[in-house]
């Protein structure tokens, strides 16, 4: 990236591990946009890193919405005159079911969001950093989607899904110019579903969560945001097309 200021946007960035990454990356110096499907929740987070004196800024979309992906980065463009880095963060999770017994709306709707959501975005932002000179872009996938789990078939196959689509994205424009592509596979992270009290209120389930890690504890957002923040940063100038596991352990092997 250039010497000047990053113009960053970070997709699902109102809460959890994205409106942590655009805390992380506002403080690193970037201009931030942050983007959500919910207008309330879209100000507050505004609201809230701007009062910390943050550079961030809230425009909403709904990211698995033909055309709005691209609107979204053509007004950053219009405004900042290029856009940099992104994170692609936006995504869902859809109730546990076998395959056998699921819900082909509930598989359209994880397909939409998780996937073509991340694919709308990629095609947006590659069109606007090749007329700029380059960038990079994070996308963020899921264990889920580095090793399948049961009872989660669609969410699985969107997160799977990211990866082959970030990875032909990196190949295709890894040169002339540098647009690097990468993923984060975050594991069990705490905060979002893993709030402490939904924790406590099943702990079997909690248990389970634990025990997919090899350090038997969940993950922080910090965690995920960074490795974001580094693999948009120069200091990662020669990765493209890799994918980093933030599990614990997890998708190391059985233990």
């Amino acid at each position: 990236m250039n010497t000047h200021t990053p113009v960053t946007l970070v997709t699902g960035g109102t809460q959890g591990m994205g409106l942590t990454t655009a805390r992380h990356l506002a403080q690193d110096g970037h201009q931030v946009i942050i983007c959500g499907r919910r207008a309330d929740a879209g100000v507050e987070a505004e609201t809230a890193l701007t009062g910390e004196g943050l550079d961030v800024r809230f425009l909403q979309c709904d990211v698995a919405e033909d055309g709005a992906a691209e609107a979204l980065v053509a007004q950053i463009v219009a405004d900042h005159g290029r856009l940099d880095a992104a994170f692609n963060n936006a995504g869902i999770t859809v109730p546990v079911a076998p395959l056998a017994q699921s819900d082909p709306a509930v598989w359209r709707q994880a397909i939409d969001v998780n996937l073509t959501g991340v694919y709308y975005c990629l095609r947006a932002q590659i069109r606007a950093m090749r007329e700029t000179g380059g960038g990079a872009i994070v996308n963020n996938s899921s264990l889920a989607g580095v090793t399948a789990v049961p009872g989660q078939p669609a969410y699985v196959a969107s997160k799977f899904g990211v990866i082959g689509l970030s990875q032909a994205a990196a190949i295709e424009n890894a040169r002339d110019p540098e647009i690097r592509i990468n993923v984060v596979a975050p594991g069990p992270i705490s905060g979002g579903m893993n709030t402490e009290e939904a924790l406590a209120k099943d702990p079997e389930r909690t248990k389970q969560k634990l025990r997919v890690t090899a350090m038997r504890r969940l993950g922080r957002p910090e965690d995920v945001s960074q490795i974001v923040a580094w693999l948009l940063s120069s200091q990662a100038a020669y990765v493209t097309g890799a994918v980093f596991p933030i599990d614990g352990g997890a998708s190391a092997g059985k233990f």
